[in-house]
């Protein structure tokens, strides 16, 4: 392989071909013209400095040049964008590389500083957006993930990869842009999830986007509404309906009572009054599944949780609580709603053990996590035997029940951003419900 020539001394090179056959020209035609031989040698030692300088000045010139075009082009390289290249005295031909050279430093340098806003912005709506952001290789390995992400599947941000949790295996099924509601188990809660998916490349390699949407609480927001709808055209057009009933039995008995002398005088008035009391029962009946539809907005306040259920225990005297916390938190909640909150579930609880001839006991505990409160409140009864009606207004399994309770618990609890489920307890005999709440510490 030949030896490479650099390239100033090519230049070195290439000048010295120009400049020496002229003094040897010029050295030979004074040779021929006789002249003196100091000044021939004079001339040749003058022309030799002049052109070794020359030579010198011209490598030094190129080499400046190309160290300082390579020094800024590196820099360019590695980041720096600050250093910019001017032309001196008798350079105004190089100007405008160095003009180029200096705008691109400058366009360079702002998009730098769009793309480090840009990915500012997109890390911000990463970590305060309430979709769950999944970024899946090849090897069913979570290599990206978000805040909501990792709440929602306990991800670990210490390991260098998470596994695909089993629940998600059906994104394998998805194509890029399609889309499917699905119900995961988190935290001995089933809710609905829709499953979008989409695909982007990073260093040669293909990754799955899963975005996990909560479509649950959506859903049971419609629901809500749909159910305290039907509750107000009911409650409007059934009173419209009782009152008249109401009053005109009454009246009756009144008139019976005056005019009518026979012996079936009091099986009439009997019968009149038992139609108005239970016109009168049925009204009572229908304003308790009023408040469903009226239950106003939370006025949220400091309150102690452990103070809260202290004061919910006053009417359960022949029940056993057993709070196992020892430290006391401070939720912002609206205490009449979550009194009424507490003494439903405590209610529930001790029918549940009364129909089992069991001591009520009810077992409370909270636990902290990922700035929310989760508090379980279990009892000793004989558990849940269908669970697909619990939240469902008018059903109930209480021979006098009326079916709002859990219905108004559940309502409560999603005023407050939270959520409340129930389950059967898994160590022993009996039902826990878990109160899920965003908790920030005072």
């Amino acid at each position: 392989m030949p030896k490479h020539t650099p390239y100033e001394k090519q230049l070195s090179i290439i000048y010295l071909a120009t400049a020496l056959p002229l003094l040897l020209m010029l050295i030979i035609a004074m040779l021929y013209s006789q002249v003196s031989v100091w000044l021939i040698a004079l001339c040749a030692l003058l022309g030799a400095i002049v052109i070794t300088w020359s030579c010198i000045r011209v490598k030094q010139k190129v080499v400046y040049q190309l160290r300082t075009q390579t020094n800024l082009i590196e820099a360019l390289a590695q980041g720096d964008y600050t250093l910019r290249a001017r032309a001196g005295k008798g350079e105004q031909e190089l100007a405008p590389l160095f003009n180029a050279i200096n705008r691109l430093a400058q366009q360079l340098s702002a998009q730098r500083w769009q793309s480090a806003e840009s990915q500012q912005l997109v890390q911000t709506v990463l970590e305060h957006i309430d979709v769950a952001i999944l970024a899946i290789d090849d090897n069913q390995q979570i290599a990206l993930f978000n805040p909501a992400a990792q709440t929602l599947f306990s991800l670990s941000p210490h390991k260098i990869a998470n596994a695909l949790p089993k629940e998600l295996h059906i994104v394998n099924q998805l194509e890029e842009g399609q889309s499917q509601v699905i119900e995961l188990p988190i935290a001995l809660q089933t809710k609905r999830y829709n499953l979008h998916v989409e695909q982007y490349m990073r260093e040669g390699k293909t990754y799955k986007l899963v975005f996990i949407t909560d479509v649950h609480s959506l859903l049971r927001s419609e629901q809500r509404h749909a159910w305290q709808r039907l509750i107000k055209v009911m409650s409007h057009e059934i009173n419209n309906s009782l009152s008249p009933i109401a009053s005109i039995s009454q009246t009756l008995v009144k008139i019976v009572n005056k005019q009518i002398d026979s012996p079936i005088k009091n099986s009439i008035t009997d019968n009149l009054e038992f139609i108005q009391k239970r016109a009168s029962d049925l009204g009572k009946f229908i304003e308790s599944y009023h408040q469903l539809a009226r239950l106003p907005e939370p006025n949220c306040q400091a309150h102690s949780l452990k103070e809260l259920i202290a004061n919910c225990q006053k009417p359960f005297n022949d029940c056993l609580f057993n709070i196992i916390p020892k430290d006391d938190v401070i939720l912002l909640i609206d205490s009449w709603q979550f009194e009424q909150l507490f003494i439903n579930l405590f209610k529930n609880a001790q029918d549940a053990s009364a129909q089992l001839k069991h001591t009520c006991q009810i077992d409370i505990d909270w636990q902290i996590s990922n700035k929310r409160i989760r508090v379980h409140i279990c009892d000793n009864g004989g558990g849940i035997k269908n669970s697909d009606n619990l939240f469902v207004p008018f059903y109930s399994t209480k021979q006098h029940g009326s079916g709002i309770g859990l219905v108004l618990c559940q309502q409560i609890a999603e005023a407050h951003q939270g959520r409340l489920s129930l389950h059967n307890r898994v160590d022993k005999t009996g039902c826990c419900a878990l109160l899920d709440l965003p908790y920030t510490a005072a």
